[in-house]
C-alpha cells in the first residue's frame, strides 16, 4: 500500500480521485519519462515488468531531477551522483559509501495502467479501486485515433466547455453547430459521480454527452459505432493537457480503419481548434472564480460540476 500521496507536495486544488495523467504510448521501457501534474514534477517509469511507476522527480541528495538518469532493473539511478531509488522509494545504493541509505526516500504516487492511459491516485483518502471509465468502450470492437495538446488554462475552462452545447452554433457554425437549436429542451441526469446530458431531449438511441469525475468525457455520436473520448489531465493552475480519441467501430479493415481514423483525427483537431481560440480567452483562467458569471438553463450540467467540484476538492 502506498503510504504518500500528491498532497504533501499539491499546488493545485482538485477534487480526490483517479486521473489519467499520461498516455501509455508515452511511456516507454527503460527511458524515464518527466512531467508536470497537480503543479508537481513527476517522474515515471517501468520497471522490469513493464509496470508504470511513478515519483517524484526530484533526488531527496541535491536535488537533481531522477528523469534524466537511467532505469536499472527495479531502480532509477540519479544523474548526478548515482544515487539509486527502488520501486518504493527507497535509496539502495549511495556509491561512495557502498551501501543503502534507509533515511534517504523519494515521495512515490499509486498509478495503474489501463484502457492505453497512465492513472495517477490524487487525495487523502486510500484509494479506490475502480477508475471511472466509459462501459460502452469496453464492448464490441471499437478502433480508436489519439492526439494530446496544451492548453494554457485551467482545467474547469477546458471541461465546462465540453459541457457546454450552447456554444455549437455559435464556435463551430461551419462544422459541427450549423443546425443545432439551442432553444430546444435538453434533459440532464446529474449525481455526484456523473453529469450527463441528452442534447434537443434526444434518448431514442441517438447521442449523448457524459462527463465522470474527475477528468473524463465522452460524446456518443452514435451509440456502438461512433463516440469521442477525452481526458482532462492537470498540469498546473495555467495549464491543461488534453488526450482527445475518436472511437469507431463500424469500419474493421485494418487498412481502411487507419486512414478513417487519420481523416477522423485531423477532423476533430479543426473542431477542437474552433473551441481554443474561444476557452482561452476566458477570464479568470479558473471558472471556480469567476463568481460574477450568470448562468443559464444551457448552463445545468455546467453548474453542477462547479458545486459539485467546490465540495470535493482537497
Amino acid at each position: 500500500m502506498w503510504k504518500q500521496n500528491l498532497l504533501k507536495v499539491k499546488k493545485v486544488l482538485l477534487p480526490g480521485g483517479w486521473y489519467v495523467i499520461a498516455a501509455s504510448h508515452e511511456l516507454k521501457p527503460l527511458k524515464p519519462l518527466g512531467i508536470e501534474r497537480f503543479g508537481t514534477n513527476i517522474v515515471l517509469w517501468r520497471n522490469k515488468s513493464g509496470q508504470p511507476v511513478a515519483m517524484l522527480d526530484q533526488c531527496p541528495h541535491r536535488s537533481a531531477q531522477l528523469s534524466v538518469g537511467r532505469i536499472k532493473q527495479d531502480s532509477i539511478e540519479c544523474p548526478f551522483h548515482g544515487f539509486s531509488f527502488d520501486l518504493e522509494g527507497h535509496c539502495t545504493l549511495v556509491p561512495e559509501i557502498k551501501r543503502a541509505a534507509p533515511s534517504l526516500t523519494v515521495q512515490t504516487f499509486q498509478v495503474i495502467e489501463k484502457n492505453g492511459f497512465i492513472w495517477c491516485w490524487y487525495g487523502i483518502e486510500q484509494a479506490s479501486h475502480d477508475l471511472p471509465w466509459f462501459e460502452a468502450l469496453d464492448k464490441g470492437k471499437w478502433s480508436y485515433s489519439q492526439q494530446a495538446t496544451n492548453w494554457p488554462t485551467h482545467i474547469s475552462r477546458c471541461i465546462e466547455n465540453q459541457l457546454d452545447y450552447a456554444h455549437l452554433p455559435f464556435v463551430h457554425k461551419n462544422t459541427i453547430g450549423g443546425n443545432t437549436d439551442v432553444t430546444k429542451p435538453v434533459k440532464f441526469e446529474l449525481n455526484n459521480s456523473s453529469i450527463k446530458f441528452y442534447p434537443e431531449s434526444s434518448q431514442n438511441g441517438s447521442g449523448f454527452i457524459e462527463f465522470r469525475f474527475p477528468n473524463i468525457w465522452m460524446l456518443t455520436i452514435v451509440p456502438d459505432k461512433f463516440a469521442q473520448m477525452m481526458a482532462f489531465v492537470p498540469v498546473n493552475e495555467k495549464m491543461t493537457r488534453l488526450y482527445l480519441r475518436g472511437y469507431q467501430s463500424f469500419i474493421t479493415l485494418p487498412l481502411i480503419s487507419t486512414v478513417f481514423d487519420t481523416i477522423g483525427a485531423w477532423q476533430s483537431k479543426y473542431i477542437l481548434n474552433q473551441d481554443r481560440r474561444v476557452v482561452l480567452s476566458q477570464e479568470p483562467k479558473s471558472s471556480l472564480d469567476a463568481a460574477h458569471e450568470i448562468l443559464y438553463p444551457s448552463d445545468q450540467g455546467i453548474k453542477h460540476f462547479r458545486r459539485r467540484w467546490q465540495e470535493t476538492s482537497q
